[in-house]
Order: C-alpha cells, then sequence, then structure tokens
C-alpha cells in the first residue's frame, strides 16, 4: 500500500512538473475559451513567436475555422505576444513527439501525428522537401515555419 502511494505521488509530480498551463495575464480567458475548441492549451503554453509570429498563427487558425470577433483576436494577440513572445523554438522532426511538434509548429495534433508516423514507417526526414511524403501535409501552409525545423 505504502509502495503504491509512493509510485502515485511520483508519477503526480512527474506530470506536474511537465504540464504548461497559460500564464495569467489580461486575455487568458479568451485564449481559453476560443483556441481550446480545437488544440490543448498546453500546445499555446509551449510556443513562443514574435508579435508578428503569433499575428500569422492566428491567421492561419481562423483560416481554419476558428471563430472571435476582431476584438476577441487582437486580445488573443496582445495576450500571446505578451505573455508567450521571444524568438520561436526550434524542433527535430526525426526526434520530436506528436504533441512537440503541434506545441512547436503550431500545427493540428492530426498533422503532427502524420509526421511521426511517417517517420517511424519510412524513416528519418534528411531535408524540409522530404515532408512532402507526409500525407494530407500542406507545406506552403507552414513554409513560415521552415525556420523552426531541424533534422
Amino acid at each position: 500500500m505504502r509502495r503504491s502511494i509512493l509510485y502515485f505521488s511520483i508519477i503526480t509530480a512527474a506530470l506536474a512538473q511537465t504540464e504548461q498551463k497559460l500564464p495569467e495575464g489580461e486575455g487568458k480567458a479568451t485564449v481559453d475559451r476560443i483556441c481550446s475548441k480545437c488544440h490543448e492549451l498546453e500546445v499555446v503554453a509551449r510556443a513562443r513567436n514574435t508579435r508578428a509570429g503569433w499575428n500569422s498563427v492566428i491567421d492561419d487558425m481562423v483560416a481554419r475555422g476558428a471563430e472571435g470577433t476582431d476584438e476577441e483576436l487582437e486580445r488573443i494577440l496582445d495576450y500571446l505576444a505578451k505573455n508567450l513572445g521571444g524568438t520561436p523554438a526550434k524542433i527535430n522532426v526525426n526526434k520530436a513527439t506528436g504533441r512537440e511538434l503541434a506545441a512547436t509548429l503550431a500545427i493540428s495534433k492530426e498533422t503532427a501525428s502524420a509526421i511521426v508516423s511517417e517517420r517511424e514507417k519510412n524513416g528519418p526526414y534528411k531535408q524540409w522537401q522530404d515532408l512532402k511524403r507526409v500525407p494530407g501535409i500542406d507545406l506552403k501552409r507552414i513554409e513560415d515555419k521552415r525556420d523552426r525545423v531541424e533534422f
């Protein structure tokens, strides 16, 4: 019994350390309400971007069906730029999990999973153009994130 409690405590502590939460700030509730309809907020919390980068992400999400008023989208942009600004992180597509790819590249879980599945079936990617072999991927949609990808 004690051992079970100890294992549970260790696992709970480890999960708590890896869980990413959005920082407090004006606009957090709007991000939560609008962005969580399509993906986990952990994806947003891990990402870093410049204001222009976040603006591109928001435009892409709206093009994919995210809904919000102009005021809500501006509030989201302000929140993200202030709280999750900075240099975008790089990711090695040959080592990353689907969750990491989704978070770093701001892509859907489905696209990230397809990248991982293709890599597992046919071996590592050597260059950007190799991602064309991923079924259903639209490289033009993520072209602006090319500088975040390492091989």
